[in-house]
């Protein structure tokens, strides 16, 4: 931009020289007896004020029309708008995205998370989170605004101890673990789909900082246990199997957001345990921290 505004200026310049040169020329070769009017001393000097104001006004317009197309582009960009990935909270009305959500789960028992010695204890990285959502931004009144839509989520609690297996009976889940492998991945995964609307105060329009809290809920589609291993003879082993492993059908619970600019985070709380509540199992609550792209 400081390149064109520096070209633009000296071709400003050369302009206005040019002018005053054809001035020149004009009062020099018009002959005495012509009517045509001769200009010339103050007459000379208000022409050369009449291009430069004129080239002046040009030249602001153009970096005004410029700076706007600029501001536009960001607005409209690929994370904003035109793609409508990011957040764009409106004046009035609803703004509509497609939002990609990742992160990582555990649970609590008890309100703590699990003793790293326990069965039920899950690595942190293998625990993943993967949302696709539907997602609608509608404008309340002053800063307030109502975050919400629906979608598609898969969540993934991998198992830290690799041998670990669920079984699965007539009114329990019970967590084992077989001594005579070696184990690699041992985890229970889930789908959901989803709805959450979340209370969000946004103390801006584009770039600025927002934060929310309200809730979601949520209703089991699929489930699956898989575990990959060598077994007592060293040969690779795969088995999955689809079942809904007593997990809670529905779910429910407390959704915080929290967001600046083109950057959003989110923290989901089940109030809801993993497992049905007439079933002898551990009393777990799942919690989710990621990214919303």
């Amino acid at each position: 931009m400081k390149i064109i505004s520096k070209l633009a200026m000296a071709i400003m310049l050369v302009t206005l020289c040019l002018a005053q040169v054809n001035a020149q020329d004009l009062v020099e070769k018009t002959d005495p007896g012509s009517t045509i009017p001769v200009i010339e001393g103050k007459q000379k000097i208000e022409i050369f004020n009449l291009y430069k104001d004129d080239y002046k006004s040009t030249f602001q317009k153009d970096i005004s029309v410029s700076n706007s197309s600029n501001r536009d582009k960001r607005i409209n960009g690929f994370w904003d708008k035109e793609w409508g990935i990011d957040k764009y909270y409106p004046r009035r009305g609803t703004e509509n995205f497609v939002n990609v959500y990742v992160g990582l789960n555990n649970y609590l028992e008890d309100d703590e998370l699990p003793n790293s010695n326990s069965l039920i204890s899950l690595r942190p990285l293998g625990s993943w989170y993967l949302g696709l959502n539907f997602d609608n931004v509608t404008h309340v009144v002053g800063p307030l605004y109502l975050d919400w839509g629906a979608g598609l989520s898969i969540q993934s609690f991998s198992f830290e101890n690799t041998r670990v297996r669920i079984l699965k009976g007539n009114d329990n889940i019970s967590f084992t673990e077989e001594n005579n492998i070696t184990g690699d991945v041992s985890k229970l995964s889930m789908s959901h789909v989803n709805l959450h609307f979340v209370p969000t105060i946004s103390f801006g329009r584009y770039s600025a900082f927002r934060v929310g809290l309200g809730g979601y809920a949520g209703y089991r589609i699929g489930a699956r246990t898989k575990y990959k291993y060598d077994d007592a003879n060293g040969n690779r082993q795969k088995d999955k199997t689809n079942d809904n492993w007593y997990i809670n059908p529905f779910r429910y619970g407390i959704r915080a957001t929290v967001g600046w600019d083109s950057f959003d985070l989110f923290f989901n709380y089940d109030l809801t345990e993993l497992f049905e509540d007439d079933i002898i199992a551990p009393r777990l609550n799942p919690v989710t921290f990621g990214v919303i792209f």
